[in-house]
């Protein structure tokens, strides 16, 4: 190899090589690895580079010995891991095709990490000494095994491991997947095992999209019966680490795909297309699949207040319906359009599962930090079926993921954060499996309001019985049957089962919007925001009323910002704010609405009960309150008659008490009569 290690230090000598080794050799320097490039290799010498990628364990020892004729500042010689990247043709490599053909090779692939474990020692040098002569002796052990030396000098062959005179070198662990956005509709993407070391170690963290350069090595056989498995597992022996940083970058638009972006995204009908383009399968919802286009887009990212506050630009949805209204498919659809998508199921998804966690490793000998959905999926959606299936404990731990973009990470000694960049569709039923008609619609959510308060838009799906529209709905879906079978061309697609836009090319559109658009507000959608949301907060002064919030104020301005960037536009429009105003009026009206009054009022989902319940329990507190000074015990039909007197109906003060007796407000101290639980001081 003595001629390859003076190539290697001709080529360290070059001009290329100057500026790195400068940076290397200065004092002080935090540096303790030499970048290479093996492109630039490449024009240095061509077989040299060639070589490297197809015996990376030989001459990557001849390229470390040629850097250690270099010289330090002071004069010693350089010491330090020299680190090839930039392999051919590397980018078309996946996780799942990982096999024998690329066994001891060096390859590069890209993923994401979904596991890391904490730093553990590695054995890199061993010092054994002969227990008869004592002389000691040095072994080199490979990655997982430490081999003693097989004969000592006086002719035996016992020895003593010296491991606080071996050398040492932190290792870690970890586990990376093929990327979300390159694994085709909802195929499980593969895993491969990562090994890192020395200053390699804690440098990713689960969540992050890396290009990884390394050596596939096979990992030790386990006894299989009498002798041993002829399977391997394989493990990627990581020599360089690249973060991805732009979103989607892995997705590639030829020059004909841009061309074709453009020409649609000046179609004066470009909405509807992408409308009829969600799940056109499902009959209506128009509405909803508008939103869930913009979603896909969503705001405008990276927004920063002069506080050094991060603006969401992520936006969440919920879908709350009646059972069979479709709320599954058009998860399980957004998941195969979605550039990037996870799907889960909340009954099998805990709360970890779904944002991060530490535990202990297989072994019980250190702690792993692992990646649920919500992480993996960062920059992209995640789809939540079933979500009033979850626990509230596992509910809750998203809180700070949907709203923070981060989760945070405290066990063990271990604290960090990961990134969540990830929005939010979630699809639940309502709490007695079915909306009751004559109950309102916001005291049928079975999740807990400040979850709710999350949400961008919440859409209710009710299976109402209407015979114009289940004629409709049954010709749609008959119609999908009909042609599904008849497997028509092409060209003779044209009836409302089949998408305006192909899949593909919705999803390339959005992953162009996403990585090169980035719309500000235009004075005229800021003014009409503004008068929209001043208006209805003047609505609601009168009786006391919120029938909108801040939070929805910057629901209001990502909903905007999504438009604009469906039509590939840098500038949030007066049109884009009226979609925004148009689908929240939608929500509003829907969800929002104090069916008693028939005015908008948030804390009908923020609290539970719109403002004008509110007050009604009220009434029926300060009448007993007031009872309790004329009677020790106070009747239940005092109670009752009095509740009409002041105008309440009957019907509702008994249930009010029923739900006062359940808290323990108040008690029965026997039948027919109530008393406060609350003691008088």
């Amino acid at each position: 190899m003595s001629d390859f290690v003076q190539e290697f230090d001709e080529f360290f000598n070059s001009s290329s090589m100057q500026s790195a080794l400068s940076e290397l050799k200065a004092p002080n320097s935090k540096i303790s690895s030499l970048e290479v490039d093996l492109k630039e290799l490449e024009l240095f010498n061509h077989e040299l580079a060639l070589a490297v990628e197809d015996k990376p364990d030989s001459f990557n020892k001849a390229a470390e010995e040629a850097l250690s004729k270099q010289k330090t500042f002071d004069g010693k010689p350089l010491k330090a891991k020299v680190r090839f990247f930039g392999v051919q043709n590397s980018t078309d490599v996946l996780v799942k095709d990982l096999g024998a053909d690329h066994l001891n090779k060096l390859i590069e692939v890209q993923g994401v990490v979904n596991l890391v474990t904490d730093i553990k020692p590695r054995m890199q040098v061993s010092l054994w000494e002969c227990i008869h002569c004592g002389t000691t002796m040095k072994t080199i052990p490979d990655k997982t095994v430490v081999n003693q030396p097989e004969l000592c000098r006086c002719g035996r062959k016992d020895f003593k491991l010296l491991e606080s005179s071996s050398d040492f070198v932190n290792m870690q662990y970890g586990q990376m997947q093929d990327l979300i956005e390159r694994v085709l509709g909802s195929s499980t993407p593969a895993h491969v095992d990562l090994w890192f070391e020395d200053d390699l170690t804690n440098v990713v963290l689960p969540g992050e999209n890396v290009v990884l350069t390394g050596i596939l090595r096979l990992m030790p056989r386990k006894e299989y019966g009498k002798g041993k498995s002829p399977v391997y597992s394989k493990v990627l022996d990581v020599v360089h680490i690249k973060k991805s940083e732009k979103e989607f970058e892995e997705i590639k638009i030829s020059p004909e795909e841009e061309e074709e972006i453009l020409r649609l995204s000046k179609e004066p009908d470009l909405k509807q297309q992408f409308i009829k383009s969600i799940a056109p399968s499902i009959y209506g919802y128009d509405m909803l699949k508008e939103a869930i286009a913009l979603q896909l887009f969503g705001g405008t990212p990276e927004k920063i207040l002069p506080d050094g506050q991060k603006i969401r630009s992520d936006m969440h949805m919920l879908l709350i319906g009646d059972p069979g209204v479709a709320k599954s498919r058009i998860l399980k659809f957004t998941e195969e359009l979605a550039p990037k998508c996870i799907y889960v199921a909340g009954r099998g998804a805990s709360g970890v599962g779904l944002t991060a966690s530490a535990e202990k490793d297989k072994a019980g000998e250190g702690w792993v930090l692992k990646a649920g959905a919500m992480v993996l999926a960062s920059g992209g959606l995640v789809a939540i079926d079933e979500f009033d299936k979850m626990d509230d404990n596992d509910r809750a731990s998203i809180h700070e993921a949907m709203e923070q973009q981060s989760v945070s990470v405290a066990k063990a000694g271990i604290v960090t954060k990961f990134k969540t960049k990830t929005s939010v569709l979630a699809a639940a039923n309502p709490k007695f499996g079915r909306f009751d008609p004559n109950t309102p619609v916001a005291q049928q959510f079975d999740i807990m309001p400040t979850l709710l308060s999350r949400f961008d838009l919440i859409f209710v799906l009710k299976d109402v019985l209407d015979s114009s529209r289940d004629r409709g709905m049954a010709e749609h879906i008959l119609m999908g049957h009909k042609h599904s079978r008849e497997k028509l061309a092409p060209a003779d697609l044209t009836i409302a089962v089949a998408p305006e836009i192909p899949e593909e090319i919705v999803r390339k559109y959005i992953a162009y919007s996403r990585r090169n658009i980035f719309p500000l507000l235009s004075d005229a959608a800021i003014e009409r925001i503004k008068d929209y949301y001043v208006e209805l907060r003047r609505l609601g002064e009168k009786d006391n009323t919120f029938p909108i919030t801040p939070r929805d104020l910057e629901g209001l301005v990502r909903l905007a910002e999504a438009s604009a960037k469906l039509r590939l536009s840098n500038v949030v429009s007066l049109e884009d704010a009226e979609t925004a105003i148009k689908l929240k009026d939608y929500v509003l009206k829907e969800v929002f609405m104090d069916k008693d009054t028939g005015k908008l009022d948030v804390d009908v989902v923020l609290l539970g009960q719109s403002k004008s319940k509110i007050d009604k329990i009220r009434q029926v507190n300060n009448l007993i309150k007031d009872l309790e000074k004329q009677f020790d015990l106070v009747p239940l039909e005092e109670v009752l008659k009095k509740g009409v007197e002041i105008g309440l109906d009957e019907g509702f003060v008994q249930t009010t008490i029923d739900q006062l007796l359940r808290q323990g407000e108040l008690y029965k101290p026997k039948p027919g009569f109530i008393k406060s639980a609350r003691p008088k001081w």
